[in-house]
């Protein structure tokens, strides 16, 4: 092709290089088609065109569109199908845990899920604690160093040889050393109150008590048991025997 020449004479080898084209542009060329042989321009589409025809490119582009889309349909029916077990299986015997709106733990009661437990964040001084949302039932059981103690026994257990409450705390194992309230106390309500000579220290106040100097109610440290008392939040209170 370097001895072709234009019309004018000029080798089509010195003619300058297209450094691009575009889909109008016109190539000239040499083609045979249905035996005839000729010189015809050639726009760069139809070009194109019949080099991807050849080669299969449009089939190929479109298989790969094709393929892309299935996968596609595929990948979201998967996720749907997943979710759709994980819900199924939320809260469900064998199945997994469900949390509400909040993140506490629910459970089913057979009908619906009831939010039952949440974690009361930790402090700088204390530490992260389990809290029930629902009211415990009455044959529930709490362990204690002395074995378990079911609920509906608690009040017995308050009272009894091993533990006391403490009003606005917890059930503690009772202190080991056991005391007696005077006599000369008296109640008011169920609060206890001394009279006037444990205040001036005519009398002496049993271990574990003291009295508060304006009201003459008798306040207790918890470290004596007096049977047939609570301690309601450091004050000495009676109970029925």
């Amino acid at each position: 092709m370097s001895g072709t020449t234009t019309s004018s004479g000029t080798p089509i080898s010195s003619l300058p290089q297209a450094s691009a084209v575009s889909g109008t542009d016109t190539l000239v060329g040499v083609v045979t088609s249905a035996g005839t042989t000729q010189a015809e321009q050639i726009p760069v589409s139809v070009l194109a065109e019949g080099i991807s025809e050849t080669i299969g490119l449009s089939d190929a582009v479109t298989a790969a569109q094709t393929a892309a889309e299935t996968a596609t349909t595929q990948a979201e029916q998967a996720t749907e199908n997943a979710a759709n077990g994980v819900n199924a299986a939320r809260g469900k015997a064998n199945g997994v845990a469900a949390l509400d709106g909040s993140g506490n733990l629910a459970l089913t009661d057979g009908t619906a899920l009831q939010s039952v437990l949440t974690i009361v964040p930790a402090t700088q001084t204390q530490t992260a604690t389990l809290k029930p949302i629902l009211a415990l039932d009455e044959s529930a059981k709490i362990r204690t160093s002395s074995g378990d103690i079911a609920l509906s026994d608690m009040a017995t257990a308050m009272q009894d040889d091993d533990y006391l409450t403490v009003l606005g705390g917890a059930v503690v194992a009772r202190p080991s050393t056991t005391g007696a309230v005077p006599s000369d106390f008296t109640v008011n309500g169920n609060v206890y109150v001394a009279p006037a000579a444990y205040i001036s220290n005519l009398s002496s106040l049993p271990a574990g008590l003291s009295v508060d100097a304006d009201t003459g109610i008798v306040l207790t440290d918890g470290s004596i048991f007096f049977p047939n008392t609570i301690n309601n939040i450091g004050v000495l209170c009676a109970v029925s025997e």
